[in-house]
């Protein structure tokens, strides 16, 4: 028989029990609640944007706010790293970039909400028209182009000046996209593929001949990325690595064109020749290496005044780096990254392939020239003129994609109209049932 030390040990043991499960429930009914709630809000949040998204027309609303963001943020960079240039314009005019970029950005919104309106199924049956127009505007460059620093990429309007390129890139993407989509195993017969390449090679040459390196690349990777998500065999990936890995031999080897060569010999060591074509590249170093962690502060950059040469164009970066630091280049690359996750997030939800191409190559146009961008200012590759996107100043690179974010918009659109569509025919089946169960009861 227990004793009665033992019984009061026994009862104490037990009173501990107790309280440790009553304390456990207690925490498990707490971590339920607040798994409840977070799970309540998370849906009351999705349900806002996509009634939010409703309201503009079904578009993907997180697409279309960090398109305004950051051109918006392009705005207010390009007034900041081109005002030492124009108040010393022999007419001194403070606000010329700023008036300029702004109008740039408001019809490159008017261009993307239109094209967001226009059926994407229309690429389908026009992606030769696509081709002819892109190859018929760089023919016109090639003859009529306007030079500027020993390269002839503009159209000289009077008004303005326009790099058709830039508009090959997107019809390049409805190019690729609507031919595979009319014929599924374009990729996979030499027919289809001899037409893409045949297509791609024109771009390639005329661009070239500009001479705009940097540009063919970016079209020739959005093409091909947009073959590889249609089923291209990786093995056909070889013969332009290897001619890749030609041409620069090529380069280095004949000194031919000394263009490239000059600038593959800068980028290798770019303080060799800090004066003459290394100095771009060091100015832009220089710039972000004066920013530092947190950066000088808006409007106080150094290396815009006469430091670093049009820093409102492809080496804006160089200027965001310095005037907002590391922070500021950072957020930047933030936002850009879930724009690119957006985008990717419309081609996997698209209806039908011709949307899943689509959206793809809108996303690898974007990806493409923000890492090249990057690239370059940070002297990862040798220097090349492109811009970064929605930042750099110029209407053409503005539109082109502001184009390009509208036909993703557009698939976004369908998509979520067949979203709704199917939906509501859930929500009717559910009320039809329940009525049934009811009429029988």
């Amino acid at each position: 028989m227990a004793s009665k030390k033992e019984r009061k040990e026994a009862r104490k043991k037990s009173k501990a029990a107790v309280k440790r499960r009553k304390a456990e429930e207690k925490a498990l009914l707490k971590a339920q609640t607040k798994a409840e709630r977070r799970a309540e809000k998370k849906a009351a949040f999705s349900e806002s944007w996509r009634e939010l998204g409703e309201v503009l027309g079904g578009y993907d609303f997180g697409v279309v706010a960090l398109v305004v963001i950051l051109s918006l943020f392009g705005v207010a960079m390009v007034f900041s790293a081109g005002y030492y240039e124009t108040i010393n314009f022999s007419e001194p005019d403070p606000l010329y970039y700023l008036r300029r970029q702004l109008f740039f950005v408001a019809t490159g919104l008017v261009l993307m909400f239109v094209f967001a309106n226009i059926n994407y199924r229309i690429y389908k049956y026009t992606y030769v028209i696509a081709a002819l127009v892109s190859l018929a505007l760089l023919v016109v460059v090639m003859f009529l182009g306007t030079s500027v620093n020993q390269a002839q990429r503009w159209i000289d309007l009077g008004f303005i000046r326009i790099t058709p390129s830039e508009f090959s890139k997107v019809l390049m993407i409805m190019f690729t996209s609507g031919f595979l989509a009319s014929k599924p195993r374009g990729v996979k017969t030499i027919g289809g593929l001899g037409i893409i390449v045949l297509v791609m090679g024109l771009h390639l040459w005329l661009i070239f001949a500009q001479p705009n390196l940097s540009t063919a690349i970016v079209i020739a990777a959005i093409m091909i990325a947009i073959m590889l998500v249609a089923g291209l065999n990786i093995f056909f990936m070889i013969v332009p690595v290897i001619g890749a890995i030609g041409l620069y031999f090529y380069i280095i080897t004949s000194k031919t064109p000394l263009h490239w060569y000059k600038r593959i010999e800068s980028f290798t060591n770019p303080f060799a020749d800090r004066q003459g074509d290394g100095y771009q590249v060091t100015q832009g170093l220089i710039a972000l290496g004066n920013g530092g962690i947190k950066g000088l502060g808006f409007g106080r950059s150094v290396s815009k005044n006469l430091y670093l040469p049009e820093p409102q164009n492809d080496f804006i970066l160089a200027i965001i780096g310095e005037e907002l630091g590391y922070i500021g280049f950072l957020v930047l690359m933030i936002l850009y990254i879930i724009l690119l996750f957006r985008l990717f997030m419309i081609a996997l939800k698209a209806r039908d392939r011709l949307g899943l191409f689509l959206a793809t190559g809108v996303a690898a146009m974007l990806g493409l020239q923000v890492i090249i961008n990057v690239a370059v200012v940070t002297a990862s590759m040798p220097a090349t003129g492109i811009t970064l996107p929605f930042i750099s100043y110029g209407g053409t690179s503005v539109w082109a994609f502001m184009i390009a974010m509208g036909i993703a918009l557009n698939v976004s659109k369908r998509t979520n109209a067949m979203e709704r569509y199917m939906r509501r025919r859930k929500d009717e089946e559910a009320a039809a049932g329940f009525e049934g169960s009811e009429a029988a009861v």
